[in-house]
């Protein structure tokens, strides 16, 4: 075939090549494009499934639809792209960049994605399934009703994402940041995330329900109507958090931080809860009188209008 395209021309016959290549033909040639240019070019629906794209530059190009699972995007960038409804599972993103890019409804399940840039990428309703996510970059990314079930997340950063109706069953978080994001009914529940970063986040609604966020740090977060029935909050840290009407039924607050929190309204706190955590005159206690939290002040108990 000769050296891969370094820009469009030829492209049509390396794909051609390729689908023999997939079809186990004879005469068939696995795509190579590594450093190809393929930029502001309409591929919509084009089959590089299991090609290696090392490289390639696919600023601004039109991929919606396509299938690139198995593919090797190592060092790619599509920035800008248009991926809406592609198929990237079981790819290598490794330090791909898609700044920018539309990914809404994009396949990711087990794909690889170590060093990835998604910053102000729109991937609305994106399939991240048991996918194995490392340094990735999701900064003010639109995540609103994707899937991060039982996904590795670790040192990710979605600071100032919107993760409106996201899903992260039983995802594994390790040193991650969520600050400035907003979640109005996420669902984080039975998640692994000790010394995880929520500080300042704007989570309404969102479930905990048997989440492990031991030592997690939600300094200034507001988490109005949160469920954290069962979870592990020993050691978090609260302060100046708003937790007004959430639920907190068989959760561990050993240790936590609730000194200058507002738990105005909160629910389901029992006085071996409050007196297991750190409460102050500074703490808003759930019947609206101010802390610190005495036992057998009835102070547990939400104001009932």
């Amino acid at each position: 075939m000769g050296d891969p395209p370094k820009d469009a021309s030829h492209l049509r016959e390396h794909l051609a090549l390729h689908q023999l290549w997939l079809d186990k033909a004879a005469g068939g040639v696995r795509a190579d494009l590594t450093g190809a240019t393929l930029t502001d070019l309409n591929l919509e629906g084009v089959n590089l499934r299991e090609a290696i794209l090392c490289d390639t530059r696919f600023i601004d190009t039109n991929l919606s639809g396509a299938n690139l699972s198995g593919a090797d995007l190592t060092n790619s960038d599509l920035r800008r792209a248009n991926l809406m409804g592609a198929d990237l599972s079981g790819a290598n993103l490794t330090n791909a960049g898609f700044q920018f890019a539309l990914l809404g409804g994009v396949y990711f399940v087990d794909a690889q994605i170590v060093g990835t840039r998604f910053d102000k990428a729109n991937m609305r309703d994106t399939r991240l399934f048991e996918a194995r996510l490392v340094g990735a970059h999701f900064t003010d990314a639109n995540l609103s009703g994707a899937f991060f079930n039982r996904c590795a997340i670790i040192e990710c950063n979605f600071a100032g994402a919107d993760l409106t109706g996201a899903t992260l069953l039983r995802a594994r978080l390790q040193a991650c940041r969520f600050n400035r994001a907003h979640a109005d009914t996420a669902d984080f529940s039975l998640v692994s995330a000790p010394d995880t970063d929520f500080g300042g986040v704007q989570f309404e609604s969102v479930k905990f329900y048997q989440a492990d966020l031991s030592r997690a740090n939600f300094f200034r977060a507001s988490l109005s109507g949160c469920n954290f029935t069962e979870a592990v909050l020993s050691f978090a840290d609260f302060s100046l958090a708003s937790l007004m009407s959430s639920r907190f039924n068989g959760a561990n607050l050993t240790t936590s931080d609730l000194t200058s929190a507002i738990l105005t309204g909160v629910r389901e706190l029992t006085i071996q809860q409050l007196g297991a955590a750190r409460t102050a005159a500074g703490t808003t206690l759930p019947n609206g009188t101010s802390g610190p939290y005495r036992r057998g002040s009835g102070a547990e108990r939400p104001v009932t209008r």
